[in-house]
């Protein structure tokens, strides 16, 4: 049953059948460990540079973690790094990468994520993602969630996140 478990979970983290996901143990092991210092959101000016779009949520059941998308446009003239999200309704999210070699996925944790001046980057199934861990309501497919994306510590940008079931692979 884990085997089959695991197997299920591959698809649906890396949205290809067939492929192996691992996750990055060390990595992950002690999250509390890797994440940036605590920021209270809530006080953070917002983002005129950065927008978020497309932000989307794959729920999983319980205690597998649940991984958000989304679409980040820096119209600013500099470039700017996404260093975290808060959400109150799951009690930890992470930023993580996607990587594949020799038929492997990898999953592993990434404190910050770099988006060019004038360029996008598309948080999406088997690339870059946000993992979303320990919800603290019962979460449910077809709620709009309110996500900040944190940049460069100091700024934010609110996006709202429909959550989707487990088996979409794209919105």
């Amino acid at each position: 049953m884990r085997n089959i478990l695991a197997a299920t979970l591959a698809i649906v983290f890396t949205g290809v059948a067939g492929s192996v996901w691992a996750h990055d143990a060390p990595a992950h092991r002690g999250h509390g460990a890797h994440h940036a210092p605590s920021v209270d959101v809530s006080a953070l000016p917002s983002s005129e540079a950065v927008r978020v779009e497309g932000c989307w949520i794959r729920l999983l059941p319980a205690p597998a973690p649940s991984a958000g998308y989304f679409v980040v446009k820096n119209e600013g003239d500099r470039a700017v790094k996404l260093t975290g999200a808060s959400t109150k309704a799951f009690g930890s999210t992470m930023l993580h990468e996607t990587t594949h070699e020799g038929g492997m996925s990898r999953m592993s944790m990434t404190h910050d994520v770099e988006i060019a001046a004038g360029q996008e980057l598309v948080f999406k199934p088997g690339g870059y993602h946000a993992m979303l861990e320990q919800p603290t309501d019962d979460v449910k497919v077809g709620a709009i969630l309110p996500v900040a994306f944190i940049f460069d510590g100091k700024e934010k940008v609110e996006a709202q996140c429909e959550v989707k079931p487990a088996n979409t692979i794209a919105p």
